[in-house]
């Protein structure tokens, strides 16, 4: 139980000093500083710091595929998550840290991308390869709208675009179905 309250707080403090800093800017002198904690600790749970960056997405990853709620409200959640998150977001997105917020934000898009599309009730008519290639569509443009928000400092609100999105798709799906 220890290990688990000490893995959290290295989380937590390497979350809050992105808040403030770039990633590349972090030490580990700084996160063990800020919990109180040696360095050998700080290496018995994580190897690195891009190790405890894949660390705490992977935990914010975890929120959102197994939160109850239908996958178009947690795309909601996970955009205003984004927003409330901004500048650990764009500290880590200009860092080394790229990698892991990239491979975080398409995890949890195209896994509720794909609760999205196999939920709705027009999706039922699709052959299963219309399907996985719709869902990869979706996928790959949400997750090109989010690098690319991520690219311009996520000025402007992408949820309108999002949702816009998302209304259209049983058209799209009605469509696809008739063929």
């Amino acid at each position: 139980m220890k290990q688990n309250r000490t893995r959290t707080a290295i989380a937590d403090a390497f979350t809050g000093l992105l808040a403030e800093h770039t990633i590349d800017k972090i030490t580990v002198r700084m996160i063990t500083d800020e919990v109180g904690c040696s360095r050998k600790t700080f290496y018995y749970y994580f190897t690195d710091i891009y190790d405890l960056t894949k660390y705490v997405c992977e935990r914010r990853i975890s929120a959102f595929l197994t939160a109850d709620n239908n996958a178009r409200e947690n795309l909601k959640a996970f955009m205003a998550f984004l927003n409330r998150e901004r500048a650990v977001v764009l500290n880590m997105f200009h860092g080394y840290g790229k990698e892991a917020l990239e491979s975080f934000t398409w995890q949890t898009i195209e896994s509720n991308t794909r609760r999205l599309i196999t939920a709705m009730p027009e999706a039922s008519g699709l052959s299963e390869q219309d399907a996985d290639t719709l869902i990869r569509m979706y996928s790959y443009m949400a997750f090109g709208m989010m690098v690319d928000w991520f690219s311009n400092d996520m000025s402007g609100d992408r949820s309108q675009t999002l949702e816009l999105a998302i209304q259209t798709l049983p058209r799209l799906i009605e469509g696809l179905a008739k063929e």
